[in-house]
């Protein structure tokens, strides 16, 4: 029996002439299609001017929407006030139900005034330096830099970690390590408020961590968020105790300050009233360069627990932080090559 003629994916417009051998069921498929094309088009082109508009709204606006957003969350009793009150049942045990919360509840709150900053900070990055207070962070960085092995910025999220660029001197290219939105239409807008805020982006590919080698190897800083779950069990992931619990850890930001010997730099941003920030920093224990990955990737968990432990109630609580890389015959690209 003879194969199977695989579909055809001609295209052509739907008004006007098609080509001769185009099939009907085609051409009326592809004719439904235009208005869910439309449609997704004019929805991007909507949040594109929300999210322009909630850049130009003052900081204190920004916070009260995001404190009523919070208590709508937390009142709502939906998915992330479920996963945030979960998180916190592991990572504090000892609170009482009341405690933990009011610490959901303002965890929520924080969440979504840090989001509703985002916009402003892409879009508006030369404003910022005047609204943190950075505690020295460039002299630590430059003092680090100068040892000509390059520096990785870890920044949980804590705070507002997309405020920590505005921290660094200029004079200090960035390349950043990221996860691509689920939602391909908001990529271009993060990438390009990154971008203004000096940051070159590497995407969570051979290529971007080959990117990142690169940017170490010629002495620059890398940035990476720490405590992101990778997707893949494997290459990408091992299992160590975070609050006490096993978790899946990333292996990547260990593997690169080890080959290259480089200092890593954990840095959080506080969110203080009136939309300041004060920065906090410190450098990791040796361990997270152990070739031993469950030593090393242990001693980043316990890195992030100290930055939480300044201030709690501003982690994002409602990641799924204490969940299991998933298992996939996808081999993950190795962080050690890039390959």
């Amino acid at each position: 029996m003879a194969a199977a003629e695989p579909p055809r994916m001609g295209l052509w417009r739907t008004s006007g002439s098609m080509p001769d051998n185009a099939d009907t069921d085609e051409v009326y498929e592809i004719r439904n299609m235009t208005p869910l094309i439309r449609n997704h088009t004019l929805y991007t082109l909507f949040v594109s001017a929300v999210l322009r508009g909630l850049s130009k709204l003052p900081w204190q606006i920004l916070h009260k929407l995001g404190n009523f957003l919070g208590g709508l969350f937390y009142a709502a009793k939906g998915r992330l006030c479920r996963l945030a009150q979960a998180n916190l049942a592991i990572a504090y045990p000892h609170l009482s139900t009341e405690q933990r919360a009011t610490l959901t509840r303002q965890a929520l709150r924080h969440t979504a005034i840090t989001y509703l900053e985002m916009p402003r900070i892409w879009l508006a990055p030369t404003l910022l330096p005047e609204r943190i207070d950075d505690q020295g962070l460039p002299q630590m960085m430059r003092s680090l830099v100068s040892q000509g092995r390059g520096l990785i910025l870890a920044m949980p999220h804590l705070g507002n970690w997309e405020m920590v660029s505005s921290a660094v001197e200029t004079t200090l290219p960035i390349t950043g390590l990221y996860r691509p939105p689920r939602q391909a239409w908001l990529e271009p807008l993060l990438v390009a408020g990154r971008n203004k805020a000096r940051i070159r982006m590497a995407p969570i590919t051979r290529a971007g961590i080959k990117a990142l080698h690169t940017t170490l190897q010629t002495g620059d800083v890398v940035a990476i968020l720490p405590d992101q779950v990778p997707k893949r069990a494997g290459a990408a992931a091992v299992s160590a105790p975070f609050f006490g619990h096993e978790s899946a850890t990333m292996t990547l930001l260990s593997k690169l300050a080890r080959r290259h010997q480089t200092p890593v730099l954990f840095v959080w941003a506080k969110s203080l009233p009136q939309g300041t920030y004060r920065i906090g920093f410190f450098v990791a224990d040796d361990a997270i360069r152990s070739a031993d990955s469950r030593t090393a990737a242990t001693a980043l968990n316990q890195a992030v627990e100290q930055c939480i432990a300044d201030c709690p109630e501003q982690y994002q609580w409602a990641y799924p932080r204490f969940g299991q890389a998933r298992t996939t015959r996808q081999s993950a690209p190795d962080a050690s090559t890039g390959k």
